[in-house]
């Protein structure tokens, strides 16, 4: 990745940076060595939720930091959150609910999968999480959700109408509620894997991984795909400045910045003991980090 393109954003645990709407960040974050996954932010840009997910996938929460004179707070388990594997929050285009991924337990039904659940955000207080059931989710795993202005929901599953692997799905919200939900389709979806959308506010875009995909760099990719008269066009790879041979996942869009996680790892020096130890316990040991490019830069190539 090109040095003087993508900068390193998301190091964990101590945060202090210059606004995020500037054109160059002067952040400096401190990473646990655990895969830093996603990054979402609250539309005035003063809420950042992230998730941390241990090695092995041992646990997964979702944390939080808060803008405060300019700086950023150490993080902290969001309130929501840290009592179940939660991961994924994507901030709602209002800035009223966030949406995120849980394997907390289910109402009214069994089962270790994924689904989406929802929180409710208003003047500093947070609602209870609610799970909005079917037909959104299902017995099998639902990820990574996003919404638009209109309220509908964009997300990740693999159920039997998929075309391959994992596929993108959409929910519409009628009155209040979700009432159906339709796989994306061609030429979006395919007979790779397809997981870890992001949806434009005004849904004229869609950002997403893939994997598979004839032409890709390797590892999982990230493709965006445009909306014009209400159908998705051909996807087009995201060129080298972002993806690499190794997985690039977990984008969105924020501050005139799309952020992205990469599993690419710096270069390993195992001449001492100290060095790596140093390595495992430090951003760049390919467990993922969150990288930010100038997306105006991107729309431009």
């Amino acid at each position: 990745i090109s040095e003087m393109t993508v900068r390193l954003l998301f190091l964990c645990l101590i945060l202090s940076a210059s606004p995020l709407t500037q054109a160059e960040s002067h952040a400096v974050w401190f990473n646990s060595g655990m895969n830093n996954r996603d990054i979402t932010f609250s539309p005035d840009g003063t809420i950042m939720l992230t998730s941390i997910v241990a090695p092995k996938n041992l646990s997964a929460i979702i944390a939080i930091s808060y803008r405060r004179d300019g700086k950023w707070t150490a993080l902290e388990v969001a309130p929501f959150s840290g009592q179940h594997a939660d991961i994924e929050p994507s901030f709602s285009p209002d800035g009223k609910a966030i949406f995120f991924a849980s394997k907390r337990p289910k109402p009214n039904r069994e089962g270790a999968d994924w689904d989406i659940w929802q929180v409710d955000y208003h003047d500093g207080n947070w609602g209870e999480p609610v799970n909005p059931g079917s037909p959104v989710n299902t017995a099998e795993n639902e990820f990574y959700p996003s919404t638009t202005l209109n309220g509908t929901l964009y997300f990740t599953s693999s159920r039997s109408d998929s075309l391959g692997n994992e596929d993108l799905y959409l929910a519409r919200l009628t009155n209040g509620a979700y009432t159906e939900v339709l796989n994306i389709g061609a030429p979006v979806n395919s007979k790779a894997w397809e997981f870890n959308s992001f949806i434009a506010p005004d849904e004229s875009y869609l950002i997403f991984g893939s994997q598979g995909r004839e032409g890709e760099i390797g590892g999982g990719d990230l493709y965006i795909s445009y909306r014009k008269e209400g159908s998705f066009e051909p996807p087009q790879l995201l060129g080298r400045q972002i993806n690499t041979t190794r997985l690039d996942y977990c984008p969105s869009v924020h501050g005139g910045r799309l952020y992205f996680t990469s599993e690419l790892p710096a270069r390993l020096d195992i001449s001492s003991m100290t060095k790596l130890k140093s390595w495992y316990e430090s951003a760049g040991n390919g467990l993922g980090d969150i990288y930010w490019v100038d997306f105006h830069d991107i729309l431009s190539e």
